[in-house]
């Protein structure tokens, strides 16, 4: 049972691409075919940990596995990215505020955290990790209180300056500074991992870079991509160098050694999905990892975080579900099977209804819509990464201000 997924994904890709093209949805069946295949060496390397390692994948786990994420994929292979010809701008004025402002707090973000981040990078990136899982504090700021609460709402959403920097540099003719100014701007997510000792805002970075690159290309000349290839290999060095370090850290030492740390950080989710389909049941139900937001302002449970209800749930469970287990499992484990289905089919069919268009010329408010609705998916094959109310926050804004255009041109 733990081919299925690479089975059936590869089969879906094999039929997205032939259909339309490598586009945007080819690119996130990929997602999870890459995914799936490091959860078969998983197995081939006896690599399972936790209570999965003698656990035995259920048929229907495994089928509402596919079945639910094939679901979440439909709206983008119905966008048929591929088409679209043009790609217009009705307020140039805020998009470069907007900009501005996110650079002004990436300058803000560095300023307060510098010296933490040189000590966590020059440190003891395993123990470092330990210390933190513990809730014991190995950063220092020096702010706090509201200011640190704006830094780090924008900082934990500043991917969304890689859809403004390649919009940019394909369609407006901004200066070479401005556009390096907004992929900076977009390095903030990084910043934040790094003062968390965590991989996975890295990875968050660059698998989004990577679903740019494949819907701005048609857009660019051979030497803006020659130019593109070039500072893709700097940063991807860069930040593999970062995430391979943090894994040497924390896995050099064990039994599994670094490459079965890779491998296991990249392909538990199905696995763990799976476990918690079958294993997991909370009886407390909770829906903060789909509501984090209201959660946050208006009910006041005493859990703040994801990492925080995780806990509770291994209270009460007995289970540790602080893994990957994709957006649907981290919403599973809290929340039921039920609630899981019904969100997901409700994701599928509002998505459906905010990306529809009727011509191959769009706005770039509409592929705001499209960019925070992609993230649910693409960087859902670990966690759910709207469960961060920062994060919702963020999102939540630029969807109303996107709503707020869209309104203006009517």
């Amino acid at each position: 049972m733990i081919a299925v997924p690479f089975v059936y994904f590869s089969l879906l890709l094999g039929y997205i691409i032939k259909k339309r093209g490598f586009e945007l949805s080819a690119y996130l069946v990929l997602l999870y075919v890459i995914i799936s295949l490091f959860g078969i060496l998983i197995d081939i390397n006896d690599l399972r940990a936790f209570e999965t390692k003698y656990y035995e994948i259920s048929i229907d786990g495994a089928f509402l596995y596919c079945l639910l994420l094939t679901i979440s994929i439909i709206p983008f292979y119905n966008f048929r990215s591929n088409n679209i010809e043009e790609i217009r701008l009705l307020s140039p004025k805020s998009f470069d505020k907007i900009v501005y402002v996110f650079f002004m707090n990436f300058v803000a973000l560095v300023a307060i955290s510098y010296n933490s981040i040189i000590k966590i990078l020059s440190g003891n990136l395993g123990e470092l990790r330990s210390l933190q899982a513990k809730g014991e504090g190995i950063v220092e700021l020096g702010i706090s209180g509201l200011p640190l609460i704006v830094i780090f709402t924008i900082s934990n959403f500043s991917i969304i300056m890689l859809l403004f920097y390649f919009y940019s540099i394909c369609f407006l003719k901004k200066s070479k500074l401005f556009n390096s100014l907004t992929l900076i701007s977009s390095l903030a997510i990084v910043l934040i991992g790094i003062l968390g000792v965590d991989r996975s805002k890295t990875f968050y970075w660059m698998i989004t870079y990577g679903a740019m690159i494949v819907l701005f290309w048609k857009y660019m000349n051979s030497k803006l991509r020659n130019n593109i290839k070039v500072i893709s290999l700097i940063l991807s060095a860069l930040l593999l160098t970062y995430f391979i370090a943090m894994t040497v850290s924390r896995f050099g030492e064990r039994e599994i050694g670094t490459e079965g740390g890779i491998i296991y950080y990249a392909g538990q989710s199905y696995l763990n999905f799976c476990f918690f389909y079958d294993k997991v049941h909370y009886s407390e139900f909770s829906l903060q990892r789909i509501f984090p937001l209201i959660y946050d302002i208006f009910i006041d449970n005493g859990i703040r975080s994801s990492v925080e209800l995780n806990n509770e749930i291994e209270n009460k469970t007995g289970y540790f579900v602080g893994l990957f287990s994709t957006f649907l499992g981290d919403i599973m484990v809290a929340s039921g099977v039920l609630v899981t289905i019904l969100y997901n089919v409700s994701f599928s069919f509002i998505s459906n209804g905010l990306l529809k268009r009727k011509t191959n010329v769009i706005y770039f408010h509409n592929l705001i819509f499209f960019f925070c609705l992609l993230l649910v998916p693409m960087l859902g094959i670990f966690v759910h990464f709207s469960s961060n109310y920062m994060r919702s926050l963020a999102m939540l804004i630029f969807m109303v201000y996107a709503t707020h255009i869209t309104l203006i041109k009517k």
